[in-house]
């Protein structure tokens, strides 16, 4: 285990004009390897110890790149890199780790800069025909839009998750309230974040108490990543949900083993199944899968929504299954304003109404 710290992404070109790059490889082995390629490439180093500096300010850029594409994936893993002036100890980090990070330099400005939005997507009930809820969907523009996925990554690669995951909250909210204080917005949320649901809560009441929302307004969703950590500190953040007045929703059900256990700890007021589940709900297994998922849910009052329907015949043979409540391209695509007055139901309408041809269901009978 190293005690070196890398440098953060913002740190200036004067500071870093005054570190060395190191190479630290974690066997001898590998280290002659190193040295073989940086002498292949013409990269001017300096052996010191068990370490290899690499002097002149060199474009650590291409130095890393190039070791990440002639090096396995366990080799990379045997080979840490870091900078340092020689008045500190940095951290040292693997050369993917450290690519992470200088692909992400972004995350950083972004966030101290509050330049993060939400877009949001319907939620609907097919079968009222009206529009349950909207996810709030975070992003980020700059010279391209960085979606949900790739911005926890981020955040995690940065060490930045409990940080970030109380921004994102808040500012859903916030977002959230400008759109409509009547409405039920979904929040993303990841548990492990929350080392202490009383402490770590406290700024989101807060922001939820000035916006003119109130918890009935949020159900907080359960990221997949989420569910297979620590079960018991996942039942202590979903029962301070409930104690404070959110309803709460567990995503990604259906590919695990763990999914019908979990239902049954747990009590969500909503669980989304997994993407490929709607998608593929012709296939046997899928459709068997669903089935179950729906029976459990109908003993235990829990709202089963299918994501990813983008399909009219999904729909339909969702509807067979028992599901009613969908998200998907099909009734509506994330936007950063929801529709102006009644919309979404117009979309949904539309989505309803759509092929007058009559459809016969692919769904095979499991």
């Amino acid at each position: 285990m190293f005690l070196v710290d890398m440098p953060c992404a913002l740190c200036t070109v004067r500071e870093r004009r005054k570190e060395t790059l190191y190479l630290l490889p974690a066997t001898s082995d590998m280290g002659v390897l190193l040295i073989d390629v940086l002498m292949e490439h013409n990269i001017a180093f300096e052996p010191q110890a068990n370490l290899i500096a690499l002097p002149g300010s060199p474009d650590e850029e291409r130095v890393v790149a190039l070791l990440r594409q002639v090096l396995s994936e366990p080799e990379r893993q045997a080979v840490s890199v870091f900078r340092s002036d020689g008045r500190e100890f940095p951290r040292a980090r693997t050369l993917d780790e450290w690519w992470r990070i200088f692909q992400t330099g972004w995350f950083g400005p972004a966030l101290a800069e509050d330049r993060f939005t939400h877009w949001f997507q319907p939620i609907v009930d097919t079968n009222r025909h009206r529009v349950l809820a909207h996810e709030c969907l975070i992003r980020l523009q700059t010279s391209r839009i960085y979606n949900g996925d790739e911005i926890v990554d981020a955040a995690r690669s940065h060490n930045a998750v409990h940080v970030f995951d109380c921004y994102a909250r808040r500012l859903a909210i916030r977002s959230a309230a400008r759109q409509s204080r009547g409405g039920v917005y979904f929040v993303n949320s990841l548990p492990s974040s929350i080392y202490n649901p009383e402490h770590c809560m406290k700024p989101t009441m807060q922001t939820l108490a000035g916006s003119g929302m109130n918890p009935a307004n949020i159900v907080f969703e359960v990221v997949e990543a989420e569910l297979n950590g620590d079960p018991a500190h996942l039942r202590r953040v979903c029962d301070h949900y409930r104690k404070e007045g959110f309803a709460f929703a567990l995503d990604d059900i259906g590919m695990s083993a763990n999914s019908l256990p979990m239902i049954c700890d747990l009590r969500p007021n909503y669980i989304k199944l997994n993407q490929s589940l709607a998608q593929n709900v012709e296939q046997p297994m899928c459709a068997a899968t669903i089935r179950k998922l729906v029976e459990l849910a109908d003993q235990f009052g829990v709202t089963v929504i299918a994501k990813g329907v983008e399909r009219t015949q999904t729909m339909e043979n969702l509807w067979l299954l028992g599901v009613e409540c969908m998200q998907g391209y099909l009734f509506g695509r994330p936007a950063p304003q929801i529709g102006p007055g009644q919309q979404d139901l117009i979309n949904l309408a539309h989505a309803l109404e759509r092929d007058k041809v009559p459809v016969t269901p692919l769904l095979c009978q499991a």
